[in-house]
């Protein structure tokens, strides 16, 4: 059995005390054995014994290799066949010999260090020699050796010697594996011995028939090894299918059923020891642009590269896996708090943030990390798993970040996915309803426009506010649907009012999801045209967070709606990234100032700063400026005093639905502004 790597340490410790305690033990046996046991004559000892001797060495150095599950690979040599058929004839000076020669030479061959090669020698010593002891005693046979063959009444003694080697060489190694990666000894003594048992235990039964074999002729020897070498040759193979099955074919990394394997073990190991683990999603922004426009073959590489930095960002311990597509999962183990975890995804976010170079071609790929902690946010694989995932969604709304699981935005609640299919069957069944707020002169108060707020009118829970099912529509395919019913609706109205001689423009919301989306602008011309309304009466709102998701497929919609003649209007300015690189670019038609700086600029000179200031950009831009969130006079006249074009907000109207709208329209009153001068 190969230990782990147990060996740097900084101070004495247990598992040093047990190496040097069992290296010196060894030497000490050895030199009795020397001095007091073996015969002043050494005699050449029979071919037969000189056959094991030479199959012990040759066995050491061609391990077959088992797997123990999990991509956890183990090796049993066939040499343990030939150490009890050395252990039973004898003599004990060419057992031993045998022995160092072939885990010396096997582990010079590796490379391991003096320490390791040392306790390796030693725990097969020790073995040895007290199971020759063992058996000598059993069977009255000389320790040292002697010339005569097996008889059929010590058969019987080398099977029960052959179970005291299997007990001493692997519990001489599990302990100090148990020790070198902080198990409790007697758990990982059982177990070990337990898969041990159905490997090397096997084949030291067979150490009795190889040796009736051999002394009936040597000729036997190349037809025994036959049926060994179809077992080696097996158990690689099984080893490797294994590994193909835990194992993604293109970058090497373990796959989901791996990641599931391990962080089912994490999370047991994490219970008894206090600890978390955290499970990290990571999902990489805009590779299906990269694959579609550069090809599968950029693809493959620009995967592969990933997970090469993934593994570098890793601590030791954890693991990196491919789950399918660009999508990557970290388990991350062992970890103190919720900032270890934090640490993991900063390393993962910035590591994929350097440019990548396949064939000369400089390719820019960022990250989004959906990260669910245990036992914060589940103690069961699934459960992680699905939160980790919950969480990579809050991530990719902004990209190139990373994201902890929230309930708050977790669609897979019961309550969430019973709305999720109501909402569905609501868009079918005509239960979306459009209310409008009407935006104002902010110099005249004349009317101007009007703004279309979706509401959803539930038979059971009764009118629900966006904020309660526009997300969970943005996350689950349904915002596309829901988006073209409020146009439809908002359109239908504009023409409406346009046939009653009140031609008023009205706004639309546009989620992220749909900005991405390059049926977009089709759509919308098809809208539009259904109902004869000029496009010029038609705004859509975006934010600049939605913006900047994905700026290049973004700017490209965004540039076909504008060549279909409607006005764009930057919503929330001042709340996101406010890049006026993009403003620049986007040749929006307006700026909606956030009523987050409105609400209380009448009080807080630092937000009557903001607003002035955003105004005075805007109006530099050549853009209109839309101040929302007015709900009391004073605020509309220290706006009028600015310069600002546009007011919107409850001072002037609630949304209202159609009806109501048209009863408002018809008894709206311009009301007089006073204006006030700016706090000081």
């Amino acid at each position: 059995m190969s230990p782990a790597a147990w060996l740097p340490r900084t101070r004495p410790s247990r598992l040093d005390t047990y190496v040097y305690g069992v290296i010196g033990l060894a030497f000490a046996a050895l030199l009795y054995m020397l001095l007091a046991q073996l015969p002043a004559d050494l005699q050449l000892p029979h071919l037969n014994v000189l056959v094991f001797a030479a199959l012990l060495v040759v066995g050491e150095s061609q391990p077959i290799v088992i797997s123990r599950g999990d991509d956890d690979l183990d090796e049993v040599t066939i040499a343990s066949i030939f150490i009890m058929a050395l252990v039973v004839l004898g003599p004990a000076w060419l057992l031993l010999l045998a022995q160092v020669c072939a885990v010396t030479f096997d582990d010079v061959r590796r490379r391991k260090n003096l320490k390791r090669l040392l306790f390796n020698n030693a725990q097969l010593v020790l073995s040895g020699l007290a199971t020759r002891a063992v058996f000598c005693l059993m069977t009255g046979r000389s320790f040292a050796g002697d010339d005569a063959p097996m008889s059929v009444r010590e058969v019987l003694p080398a099977l029960a010697s052959g179970a005291l080697f299997f007990v001493l060489n692997n519990g001489l190694t599990g302990v100090v594996v148990a020790l070198a990666l902080a198990k409790p000894v007697v758990p990982h003594l059982r177990d070990d011995v337990r898969f041990q048992l159905s490997t090397s235990g096997v084949l030291l039964a067979f150490a009795p028939v190889v040796i009736v074999a051999t002394d009936f002729s040597l000729l036997l020897v190349p037809l025994m090894m036959l049926p060994i070498f179809a077992v080696h040759r097996s158990a690689k193979l099984a080893a490797e299918r294994e590994r193909q099955a835990l194992h993604d074919g293109l970058t090497g990394l373990p796959n989901r059923l791996m990641l599931q394997e391990r962080t089912g073990r994490a999370l047991d190991e994490g219970a008894r020891n206090g600890s978390s683990t955290a499970v990290l999603l990571i999902d990489l922004d805009h590779f299906k642009e990269i694959n579609d426009t550069l090809g599968h073959y950029v693809g493959d590489q620009l995967l592969t590269q990933v997970a090469n930095r993934l593994r570098e960002s890793l601590r030791e311990g954890d693991t990196v896996a491919r789950l399918g597509g660009d999508e990557f999962a970290i388990l991350a183990c062992d970890l103190g708090s919720q900032a270890d975890a934090e640490q993991v995804a900063r390393r993962v976010v910035a590591g994929l943030m350097q440019p990548f170079s396949i064939d000369g071609v400089r390719l820019d790929v960022q990250a989004s990390v959906g990260i669910a902690l245990s036992p914060d946010h589940g103690d069961d694989v699934s459960t992680l798993m699905q939160r980790a995932d919950v969480a990579l969604y809050s991530a990719k709304e902004h990209r190139g970040t990373f994201a902890f699981y929230s309930p708050e935005g977790d669609l897979h609640s019961v309550e969430k996915l019973a709305l999720l299919g109501e909402l569905r069957e609501g868009i079918s069944a005509g239960q979306l309803v459009v209310h409008y707020q009407p935006k104002c002169d902010a110099g005249s108060g004349g009317l101007v426009g009007l703004e279309a707020l979706v509401r959803w009118q539930h038979p059971v829970r009764g009118l629900v506010f966006p904020d309660d099912f526009v997300p969970i529509a943005e996350n689950t395919g349904l915002i596309g649907a829901l988006t073209l019913e409020v146009l439809d609706q908002a359109l239908a109205m504009a023409r409406a009012l346009r046939d009653a001689g009140q031609p008023l423009g009205v706004a639309v919301n546009i989620s992220v999801r749909c900005l991405t989306d390059l049926e977009l602008p089709r759509q919308v011309a098809g809208l539009l045209g259904r109902w004869g309304v000029p496009p010029e009466l038609l705004t859509l709102e975006v934010t600049e967070t939605s913006i900047m998701v994905d700026p290049t497929r973004t700017m490209t919609v965004l540039g076909l709606l504008r060549d279909l003649g409607v006005s764009l209007s930057i919503d929330d300015f001042g709340t996101g990234y406010s890049s006026l690189a993009y403003l620049k670019r986007l040749e929006a038609n307006e700026l909606k100032i956030d009523k987050s700086f409105v609400f209380a600029m009448t009080q807080n000179s630092n937000d009557a700063v903001i607003v002035r200031s955003t105004i005075e950009l805007g109006h530099n831009l050549g853009l209109r400026l839309v101040a929302e969130g007015v709900e009391d006079a004073e605020t509309w006249a220290m706006l009028k005093a600015l310069g600002c074009d546009v007011i919107q907000g409850y001072h002037l109207s609630r949304p209202l639905d159609g009806a109501a709208l048209r009863r408002w329209i018809s008894d709206y009153q311009r009301p007089l502004a006073t204006v006030t001068p700016l706090p000081a």
